[in-house]
């Protein structure tokens, strides 16, 4: 659970006239009618409208301008100020092939620090690539170049601002070429740690600064009358918003609250119509693109054929009813229509645990089932996918190490290894290894769920608490659970060090948790 808005949802709920006396705190009824309120201007049931998209050119390399800046959109009707990548809440969607190389230039038009993170793509995490400690200040430009590897797997991932702090240091240590951003730390991390600075992320992709970014098209991958089936892109963020029709930022008199009513949305669209033909097929690539809350999907009356995990494909598809999207997370599912009627894609009640937030039943998209029939090409019930990486679990080891995330339930500030997140100071003393695999214990002493990202890398999970993983696919995001009965939630991940020395970063993906300390890195050595 994050920082409580009181001051914020006094403010609120004082202007609908559902508080009388200056401090009280909002109960659950009036966290409902808050979340009423912010949707009373918008305007469901629209037609659903993938993001807007951009692709290679005719050299078949990616160019892409990117304008970070504070933006009034139109989200289903209602104006409402925030920040966006090019005008829009919902960025567009990067789509790039294997082989292909990437140059991105990021122009920062907003009044703080900002910079790109490439969530999930397994390229470079230094220099002018993917590197997460580079800051671009407000009026500057940077060029990301980022190569894609010939045998990058095919999938969805997504790209959102991963700014460290709201400035960027006075010095300049990474010695970037056109001298637009400066870094912390070096690229052998040798700088000297800097004291704990809180991030600016949570603000950054709750205002509107993230995207989807897709890889090549797994649908390649699938039985061949499954190949070419209709495709969306589901984006999912919620927004908070203040009396003067702002997105929630966390300042010196207000804070986001992720326990608090949200209004969420599908690719910035409030409960839009999906509609597809009874009998048809299609692929759905499912981003949570959110700052801090979780998804518990169920599409009602169905169930999803999962064929990829965080940009990675399973060797067999999986079938299931629900699927829990923590920040972070991606899914590509298929979905074959029935008979001819209606029914909604929804985010189910769930709770993170005692200690962080519970999300009420909310749907979220309507599915029109409508028109005339079609010789139906429902996915099997289970078959090979090709693209999976290969099993760790029998791989020799390198190293084990331990992780331990906990927090002070006072005040906001989380820890790796006991210690808040540092420039320039690794949280292991001894280097992995290129060509190394390893395996992490990750413990959670909290009474809430942290999901771990790492950065540059997909990893295998082999157990949580204790329960063997069910398929050995690979993913850059996973739940480690909440303490219980006092004893510490675990879950047990194997990884292969491979192509990028560097500085390889891991936090949890809650930005809230990330800004306040949760957060560390592992440098790999050739």
């Amino acid at each position: 659970m994050l920082v409580p808005a009181v001051v914020l949802a006094v403010s609120m709920l004082t202007a609908l006239g559902l508080v009388g006396v200056l401090g009280k705190t909002a109960s659950a009824a009036e966290h409902m009618e808050l979340a009423a309120a912010q949707t009373r201007a918008m305007t469901p049931g629209a037609v659903l409208a993938d993001p807007p998209s951009v692709s290679a050119g005719s050299d078949g390399n990616l160019a892409v301008t990117l304008e970070a800046s504070k933006t009034r959109f139109e989200l289903s009707g209602q104006q409402i100020w925030g920040q966006s990548y090019n005008g829009s809440f919902t960025a567009p969607t990067i789509r790039a092939d294997p082989g292909q190389t990437l140059s991105i230039t990021l122009h920062n038009r907003l009044n703080v620090a900002t910079n790109l993170h490439f969530h999930g793509l397994h390229v470079s995490p230094s220099g002018a690539s993917d590197n997460p400690s580079l800051c671009i200040p407000p009026g500057a430009t940077f060029t990301y170049r980022l190569a894609i590897p010939a045998d990058h797997p095919h999938g969805t991932y997504w790209y959102h601002s991963h700014a460290m702090s709201t400035e960027c240091p006075k010095n300049d240590m990474a010695g970037m070429h056109n001298g637009h951003a400066t870094t912390g730390m070096d690229p052998s991390g040798t700088t000297a740690p800097a004291p704990f600075t809180p991030g600016d992320v949570e603000n950054q992709i709750s205002a509107g600064l993230s995207g989807a970014l897709v890889i090549g098209d797994n649908r390649a991958g699938l039985p061949e009358p499954l190949q070419n089936v209709d495709t969306h892109t589901l984006v999912l963020k919620d927004i908070q918003t203040d009396t003067s029709g702002a997105i929630v930022q966390n300042t010196k008199s207000t804070s986001i609250d992720s326990n608090a009513a949200t209004t969420r949305l599908v690719n910035g669209q409030l409960k839009p119509v999906l509609s597809m033909r009874p009998g048809e097929t299609q692929l759905w690539r499912l981003v949570n693109a959110g700052a801090d809350i979780f998804y518990k999907l169920q599409l009602d009356g169905y169930q999803f054929t999962v064929i990829a995990e965080d940009g990675t494909a399973y060797p067999r598809s999986a079938v299931s009813g629900e699927l829990l999207l923590p920040p972070g997370k991606r899914f590509d599912v298929l979905v074959t229509a029935g008979p001819a009627g209606t029914t909604s894609l929804r985010t189910l009640a769930y709770s993170n645990g005692p200690q962080g937030d519970s999300y009420p039943d909310t749907a979220l998209m309507d599915l029109r089932i409508t028109g005339n029939s079609q010789p139906a090409r429902p996915a099997p019930a289970d078959f090979a996918i090709s693209g999976a990486l290969p099993d760790l679990s029998a791989a020799p080891l390198a190293q084990r190490r331990s992780i331990e995330l906990s927090e002070d339930p006072t005040a906001p500030n989380f820890f790796v290894n006991g210690r808040q997140f540092s420039m320039g100071n690794p949280t292991f003393d001894t280097p992995a290894k290129l060509g190394t695999i390893e395996e992490w214990t990750i413990t959670n002493t909290s009474g809430e769920d942290h999901p771990f990202h790492m950065h540059s890398n997909a990893f295998q999970v082999a157990s949580v608490n204790g329960t063997p993983a069910l398929s050995p696919h690979r993913q850059d995001t996973v739940i480690v659970p909440h303490a219980a009965n006092g004893t510490p939630g675990q879950v047990i991940i194997r990884q292969q060090f491979s192509d990028y020395p560097g500085l390889w970063m891991f936090h949890c993906h809650i930005a809230a948790h990330e800004d306040h300390g949760m957060m560390g890195f592992i440098q790999v050595n050739p």
